[in-house]
């Protein structure tokens, strides 16, 4: 694409309302001289850095154009090195696709009779993807005026061009019955002003291409002369010598630009500093990048940057708080109460509190460079403790248990097995089982085996139950004193799952319009919110809720701590977006905004203010004491957190009961049917 665009529009392609005759007067062919100059410095005007290429010129034009406009014409198309190049272009036409447009305009040509004609010719050019008000415009009167009329004609073309905010605009005149043109223009901060409207014009250049006599020793007399200048690359037209007085010295005609430079009277029209002008500021209170009540902005990482930035341009900020309901709302173009109104109506300038681009502020607005990322993302409530019954049964997995359930088993059929060819005591298997349960928790047992090799397996049982009893009471301890939860809801397909409600910002609910079925159902369920705060506090009470909420936000919300809930990994974000200021389209100090911002980012500050804006939500929970605290406060253990254990022995109890009472039963029967002992008798009786 071309750097540098110049729309040409003439006063032909559209109805002119003439002057009275004794204001407007006509004259075309003297019109013609000033082509040099207009040429001249239009090369002035319009800088290219990549000449090479060209510039691109869109031009309207009518079958009979006038002998002014197709001069005017070659001397731009003719140039030598080719920096401006002509095409013709109408914007009546709509473009079928401007995704081709990668650059705009840096250069504007207006050619009318009189300033009522400028706003068809903008009207025109609007149109067109490539408008750009902060471009270079240069406007042309193709009509001969009187000192009169052409002050009022001036300052009501840069008044024109100032209501579409147009800023650096130069105007073209031809003065009254002469070759000279003048170049005219208004200073926006000139003596403490702030660009809100035209007050002084004023004449920055001025040029006449004429021809001159030279003398060849004389030349180098015209290079010291204030304020005349001699370029160069001159050409020699129309040379004569004096054919009455050949004695004398021979002279020659030259053709020169005679100009007179105006410009280092005057400040640049956007200066260094902006005489403590107000920056117009709107905002809602969104931590951490804007902190503060529903009428005063207090501070925030993003305010930081904002007295940064007026401190060093000289301009004085001036806050607006907008209502937490309009910066929830969904986002439209809605000039009135649409979140973007105070910027759709200019009425402020620029506009902080974590935003992002969005094809709404795409299309009316414009935004400075990114300085953070952050992510929309779901907060749910924090996993709740596990129940502390299974404490006991929790310490070793299920294998480990059947492997110690098992040798106590092993041991005891070992046992009395031992004892069987002993001959020792006359007791059944569970009895034996009882010793090896007894040995196995290194608890005491009634056994006083004779033989050696029974001694020597009690020796190791017993050092197998001192080892277990010690696993077992260690890990006990930690399983107590370490709290447990339950599984964290961690995606939104869990969420959908465990039949969560899903609320947040309506402006959120956009994230939601695809194709997949995780989208299309939390769509379908989605409540709004007009205070993501009160939605956050929700979490407190309600295990089953999800709110969308930027992850910068809750991280510092003061409406419930980051410690009592959970917000989703960044793996499973519902949109990630880098931060940017949101500013009224074509706001001519953006560029010194974004120089700024970079190099605040460069510096490092803008790392070292986020990381204090986030100390800045007070934590009530930090202050508080008491033992039901994790980390370094001390553990009470309660009934809960052992009764399992009690479980466990209220289930032996019956199991006992019963089997008591099954053996009540059974020695019934037998001494009623006189049955003989039996093994299964002697193992249990």
């Amino acid at each position: 694409m071309w750097w540098f665009l110049i729309l040409f529009t003439t006063l032909w392609s559209v109805p002119v309302e003439a002057l009275p005759e004794d204001l407007l007067l006509e004259a075309p062919e003297n019109l013609v001289t000033i082509v040099p100059c207009v040429k001249h410095l239009c090369d002035k005007y319009y800088k290219s850095e990549r000449a090479i290429k060209g510039s691109l010129g869109l031009i309207y034009l009518k079958p009979d154009s006038s002998l002014f406009q197709i001069n005017l014409l070659k001397s731009f198309h003719e140039d030598p090195r080719h920096e401006m190049g002509i095409m013709p272009k109408n914007s009546r036409r709509l473009h079928p696709d401007a995704s081709h447009v990668t650059d705009r305009a840096k250069n504007y040509f207006l050619m009318v009779r009189e300033a009522s004609e400028l706003a068809s010719h903008i009207s025109m050019f609007r149109r067109l993807p490539t408008l750009n008000p902060l471009a270079q415009v240069v406007i042309l009167f193709t009509s001969e005026m009187t000192p009169d009329v052409f002050a009022v004609e001036v300052r009501k073309a840069l008044q024109k061009l100032f209501d579409y905010w147009f800023l650096n605009v130069n105007v073209m005149v031809q003065r009254y019955n002469t070759s000279v043109l003048e170049v005219w223009s208004w200073f926006p901060y000139e003596n403490g002003r702030c660009a809100e409207e035209i007050i002084d014009i004023r004449m920055i250049d001025e040029c006449e291409y004429a021809e001159v006599e030279e003398e060849p020793e004389q030349e180098e007399l015209f290079i010291v002369i204030d304020q005349v200048v001699e370029y160069p690359n001159e050409t020699f037209v129309n040379s004569s010598e004096s054919e009455d007085n050949s004695s004398l010295a021979p002279k020659k005609t030259v053709w020169k630009f005679l100009e007179q430079h105006f410009c280092a009277e005057y400040e640049p029209k956007l200066p260094k500093y902006f005489n403590d002008c107000p920056l117009k500021v709107s905002t809602p209170i969104w931590e951490p990048f804007v902190v503060g009540n529903e009428t005063t902005v207090e501070k925030g990482f993003e305010v930081l940057m904002i007295e940064v930035i007026t401190a060093r341009l000289n301009l004085t900020p001036v806050y607006k708080v907008i209502e937490t309901e309009r910066a929830t709302a969904r986002i439209t173009v809605d000039k009135d109460t649409g979140f973007y109104a105070d910027l759709i109506r200019r009425q402020s300038d620029i506009m902080i509190g974590g935003l992002y681009e969005n094809p709404v502020s795409r299309k009316l607005l414009s935004s400075t460079i990114p300085y953070y990322q952050d992510d929309v993302t779901w907060c749910v409530p924090p996993a709740r403790l596990a129940p502390k019954w299974p404490n006991v049964f929790i310490i070793f997995n299920i294998w480990i248990w059947m492997l110690a359930i098992g040798i106590i088993f092993v041991s005891a059929g070992v046992i009395a097995g031992l004892n069987t060819f002993e001959q020792g005591y006359e007791e059944n298997y569970t009895w034996m089982l009882v010793q090896s349960l007894a040995l196995s928790l290194g608890l005491s047992a009634t056994y006083w085996p004779q033989r050696l090799s029974i001694r020597l397996f009690m020796l190791v049982y017993m050092f197998y139950g001192m080892h277990w009893d010690v696993a077992h009471h260690s890990f006990l301890i930690t399983v107590m004193t370490r709290p447990r939860f339950e599984k964290q809801i961690s995606t939104a397909e869990a969420a959908i799952e465990k039949s969560f409600k899903f609320v947040g910002p309506e402006n959120s609910l956009v994230f939601f319009d695809k194709p997949d079925s995780v989208s299309k159902h939390i769509a379908s369920v989605y409540q709004t919110c007009k205070n993501v705060d009160n939605c956050l506090a929700r979490i407190n009470s309600d295990q089953t809720v999800a709110v969308a909420v930027s992850r910068a936000h809750s991280q510092n919300s003061k409406s419930i701590g980051e410690a009592e809930m959970f917000c989703f990994p960044r793996t499973a974000n519902i949109q990630t977006y880098p931060v940017e200021m949101m500013v009224k389209k074509d706001f001519h100090i953006l560029a010194k905004i974004n120089d700024l911002i970079r190099r605040i980012s460069e510096s490092g500050l803008l790392g070292k203010w986020q990381v204090e804006s986030n100390k800045i939500r007070i934590d009530t929970d930090s202050g508080g004491g008491g033992g039901g605290g994790h980390g370094d406060a001390q553990i009470v253990l309660t009934v809960a957190h052992i009764e399992g254990a009690f479980f466990l022995v209220g289930i032996g109890l019956g199991i006992s009961a019963v089997a008591f009472v099954g053996e009540l039963v059974y020695f019934g029967l037998k001494q009623k049917y006189n049955w003989k002992d039996t093994t299964f008798s002697r193992m249990i009786c």
